[in-house]
Formats: structure tokens, sequence, C-alpha cells
């Protein structure tokens, strides 16, 4: 199953339960045991840590981290900034033992002696206000450190569910956190992908329910990492078509069309609704059609470089009606922006239907301003299924997946190296890929996006789009020759492929 990320309501629900079954500090003792010890595996050796705390129980686990690391030889200086006192009982216990250790209790952190990490314990999920006063001062000062920076449960500032700073105004910003009970879809996506840094998750040894939004692991597609059958040939792979190649924009097509092909679709077809080719020079196993037989493709690309022309929408609509899978991107998205007819097509749909928009694309869908949907993209991308029907695919840092049920996944895997040219068109494609493979829904969706993004692990830039599917095919080997290696009944007398081989038990 996928790692469960919970919202504020179900974080606050689990902490009350626990808290009358455990005893009230129980959690907090644990929570702060857990950052000194995951403090301790980041940087072994001891030496010195300042840690800011705040007013309510995230100030509390600080100061319990602190005690524990003091106990194991670091040198600790605490801050309770401000030196108000703290809110919650547990976190006035967590201050009173830190106090009869007799170390001194600064109120300012400036006045700090020089730490090699510096710990964020200021405020946790509760925070609904922008950071102001002695707080923001607090949060400016772990940012300008040359420190190992690392926060607990959350970086200070950050929203929770969204990702975006509360109120907009920037807060902690940590190389690594250690976030309690367990993931928060804020991490993962929009800013928190740059505030969280490493992300560890410590349960504190309390069950997690199951949630609607996940955060994708490879067991999630682990059908797609098992190998093919020996006894097959092309015709079992499917057939992909790609239609696209408005004026100027052919590329967007080949790009889609190569990527399918990477991914291991057993035929590609590519038609072109303005121009003309007959040869893919660099790929010559794409094969050209002056009008493919929809009957015939198991899925179909739509929108990549298609252009706007009357003859562009005239195909759309022979897709929305045919039974093939359809991936919508790029202009036929702008076209069901404005467009009733179109969009009803896309909500009738009996086929598997994707929509794989980018934050405008997706607010000109929705009709609603640009700042609407980088405000809130889990709900926003919800919002789109509702609407289309289709499984959406928002695009951007910590890509969302959503269905119209409302379960939902964020993808881990991506780097600033998408942000080029042709990415989105080797997505479409390679989602194809897998709907023509016949693998099951979320399994074809899934497996895209988190390959698509880990092609791109180690690079901030220099990936072209071309480069995208031929590694994330590498990928998908290393995956399924770790697979083949776990479930081989001689996998005792096979090396294996991999140095960090995925653990594939449930």
């Amino acid at each position: 199953m996928s790692v469960s990320l919970l919202e504020i309501a179900q974080l606050r629900e689990l902490e009350e339960k626990y808290a009358r079954i455990l005893g009230p500090d129980v959690l907090m003792q644990r929570a702060g045991k857990a950052a000194a010890e995951y403090i301790r595996e980041l940087h072994p050796e001891t030496c010195t840590v300042t840690v800011i705390c705040g007013p309510g129980n995230n100030g509390g686990d600080g100061y319990v981290c602190a005690k524990i690391l003091s106990e194991l030889g670091y040198q600790v200086s605490v801050v309770n900034v401000g030196g108000k006192t703290p809110k919650t009982e547990q976190a006035k216990e967590a201050l009173a033992a830190w106090e009869a250790t007799g170390a001194t209790i600064y109120t300012n952190p400036y006045d700090t002696p020089k730490a090699q990490i510096v710990v964020d314990a200021l405020f946790g999920i509760g925070q609904t206000r922008a950071l102001v006063g002695e707080y923001l001062d607090a949060a400016m000062w772990f940012n300008e450190r040359r420190a190992l920076h690392v926060s607990l449960d959350i970086p200070t500032g950050l929203d929770s569910q969204t990702g975006n700073w509360v109120g907009g105004r920037a807060g902690c910003r940590a190389d690594a956190t250690i976030t309690f009970l367990s993931g928060k879809p804020g991490l993962y996506t929009s800013i928190g992908k740059d505030a969280c840094g490493e992300v560890q998750v410590e349960n504190l040894g309390i069950s997690i329910p199951l949630t609607k939004i996940n955060l994708t692991e490879v067991k999630d597609f682990k059908h797609v990492c098992a190998s093919r059958t020996k006894n097959t040939s092309k015709a079992d792979y499917g057939r992909v078509g790609v239609i696209g190649g408005g004026k100027g924009t052919v590329g967007a097509a080949l790009i889609a069309a190569r990527s399918a092909l990477y991914m291991g679709a057993g035929r590609v077809y590519v038609e072109l609704v303005e121009e003309k080719m007959d040869l893919d020079p660099s790929v010559p196993e794409l094969m050209f059609r002056d009008k493919l037989d929809l009957s015939e493709m198991d899925a179909v690309v739509i929108g990549c470089g298609l252009g706007f022309s009357e003859k562009a929408k005239a195909r759309f609509i022979e897709c929305l009606q045919s039974d093939a899978a359809l991936v919508i991107d790029a202009d036929a998205l702008t076209m069901v922006a404005g467009d009733e007819e179109l969009l009803s097509l896309v909500t009738h749909r009996r086929a598997h239907t994707v929509i794989t928009p980018h934050n405008a694309e997706a607010a000109r869908i929705l009709g609603c301003p640009l700042e609407e949907i980088t405000a809130d993209r889990l709900n926003r991308a919800l919002d789109l299924s509702v609407l289309t029907g289709a499984v959406t695919v928002l695009k951007g840092a910590g890509t969302i997946v959503c269905q119209r049920s409302s379960i939902s996944w964020i993808n881990p895997t991506g780097t600033p190296a998408l942000a080029t040219a042709g990415s989105g068109d080797a997505l479409s494609g390679m989602i194809a890929a897998m709907f023509a493979q016949r693998y099951e829904l979320m399994d074809c969706v899934l497996s895209a996006v988190y390959l698509h993004g880990l092609a791109s692990e180690g690079c901030d830039s220099g990936i072209l789009a071309s480069d995208i599917a031929p590694t994330a095919a590498e990928f998908l080997q290393a995956l399924r020759d770790s697979y083949r290696e776990h479930f081989h009944p001689l996998r005792e007398r096979t090396d294996p492929v991999r140095t960090d081989p995925v653990s594939w038990e449930d």
C-alpha cells in the first residue's frame, strides 16, 4: 500500500485518541526521542546544537529532543523564543525538565553560541497565521545559520495541507524534516518540496489509519515491475496512436510517440493534423498515417502540439467518441476549457481517460485565477476529476494524481530538470504506453508519473524531453531486475542488480 498522508483533522483526532490511551505526554516524549535519534543519525559525532522552541507542543518536542541530545553528549543550547510560558501542560513539563538540568535558557537565538546543527521546533501543523515578531526573527535566524537545519514535524510557517507558506510569509527552510505520526500532504508538494529537504516519517509506534491521500511508492504499481512473459510478440504490447503536429509543433507529437515506444508499447502510430512526415529519422520505428483508425488503437494521445484548427477539434471529438484509452494533454486541454460540448464528451466517456494539465491549464478548465490552483493544488486536482470524470495528473513540484472518487496520490520523484519544453509530452506518451500494455488503470498512471520523475533525479537541469523516456526505461528495467531477484525461486543464487533494492513486502 501507499504511504498514508493525513490531513490536520485526522492528525488531531489521532493525537487525542492516543493521548487518552497512552497518557498526555507519551507522544511528546516519543517525538522528542525520535528527533534526537534522527539528528544523531544525520550527525553521529557529537557537536554543538541549538534548538529554537515555540509556545506549543512543537516547542515541547524540541525541549525533549534537546534534553536527550544533551544526555548523548551534544553541547545543546535551547531558546524559548520570547521567553513566554508554554501554552500546554505537556510543553510546560518538558521545559521544566530542561530547566532542571541547570542549562542556560535563551530567549533570543542571536544570543546563542555558534552551532553546527540548528533545530526548528517553533510551530507545527496548527499554525494558521503568518509569522510575525520574534517568531519571524527566529525563523530568519534559523535560515541564516551556516549549519545543518532540521525541522520537527514540519518546517515552521509551512501549511501542512497545501505546501504553501501560511499567510504568504516565508518561514523555516530545512535540510531535513522528521515528521511525526504520518506524512502530511504539504511536505511533498509545492513549496514544501524545497522547504522540507529530506523527509523522515516516524509513526511513534502508532497504527496509522488508511487515508484517501497517499505518497506513491513503487509497490503501488508492482505489477508493472514484474518481468514480461517470454513467449510474446509486439501484438501483446498494444498500439498507441499520437495525434498532434499542428503548424510548427511536430516535435511535441514526436516526443510523445518516441516516449511510448521506449516505455514498451508494441507499435506506435503518428497522425499529424497540419504538417507532413513519412519518417522520423531519429526513430524510424514510428509509423505515420494520414488518419489513424481509432478502432485499432489501444491508447491514444491527443493534444501534443495539436493546434486549434477546425480539423484538430474534429479529430479531438472523434477521439472522445472512441473506445480507446485516451490521454488528453496540452492544446486539447485548452480546447476543453473553452467548450462545453467538449467538456461534456470528456465527462461521459466510458473508456479510461487521463488529463495531464499544468497549473495554468487547470485554471483555464476550472475557470478560476491561477492563484486558486497554486493555493491548494490537491483540492483543485480533485475538482478537475469531479468536473471531467477523468483521472487528473496535475503536473508540478509534487505531481498530484487524483481520481473522481477523491483518492489521490502525491508523486515523490522529479526535479527542476523536468521544467523543459516537451517534458509533458513525454509523460503523455509514457502513460499511453502503459495503457497499451494493458495494465490496470492506476498502475498505468502511477508508474508513468513516478518513472517520469525518476528519470530526472540527480539533475537540476541539462535534460531534454527526448532523454526522459529512455532513462525512465532503464529505471524500469532496474525495478524489474529487483522484483525478479526478490521473487524468483532461485533468488539466493543470483546477484542483486541494485544496491538499494525496493522492499516488495506489503
